[in-house]
């Protein structure tokens, strides 16, 4: 049986209670701030992102700067991959982002953890955690706290498709007569 964290999320009934949920779990697992991004792709257009967080709002406008979270290099490993990528100051330092990685700093973003959920028909979710302090240098707690993020993941995106996107058009068929179905 999966402990309350886990399949609670499954309860939220509207973007609000998801967003409790989110955070709450994120500050059960010691991070005092989280984003869930579902990305729906279109193919004529740009892509959608719909967003939940609890992102300071000093902050705000350089956390939603769609330039700067093209070239993050936590957003681009996520693009790419399914595995969680585990980020701190090295992880923008390799890539000559050091500077981002100081203002950032600034709100709370140190280091964190980050998985990208790739679903049929073109759709995405992203969810992150953030923390000031450093992540547990004990191997077994790090990955403990990954595979609960992970878990609680696949949870979310459930969630949050059913209450941020709309439900599925159902196209109504023309009714067919007995010999037509024949």
């Amino acid at each position: 049986m999966l402990r309350g964290g886990f399949t609670s999320v499954l309860e939220a009934r509207d973007p609000a209670e998801l967003r409790d949920e989110l955070v709450g779990f994120a500050h059960e697992l010691g991070f005092g701030t989280v984003s869930a991004t579902t990305v729906i792709e279109h193919l004529l257009s740009e892509p959608e992102f719909i967003v939940l967080d609890n992102t300071p709002s000093e902050y705000r406008t350089a956390f939603e700067d769609m330039d700067q979270a093209r070239h993050d290099p936590v957003m681009q490993h996520c693009k790419r991959h399914s595995v969680p990528i585990i980020w701190d100051q090295s992880t923008y330092t390799a890539v000559g982002q050091g500077d981002k990685w100081e203002r950032q700093a600034g709100f709370g973003y140190r280091t964190g953890i980050c998985l990208a959920l790739h679903l049929p028909e073109g759709r995405h979710f992203v969810l992150g955690v953030d923390r000031d302090a450093p992540l547990p240098e004990s191997p077994a707690e790090l990955t403990r706290i990954v595979a609960d993020l992970q878990l609680f993941a696949v949870h979310a995106q459930e969630a949050a498709q059913r209450v941020l996107l709309p439900p599925p058009v159902q196209h109504d068929l023309p009714a067919l007569s007995p010999r037509e179905l024949e």
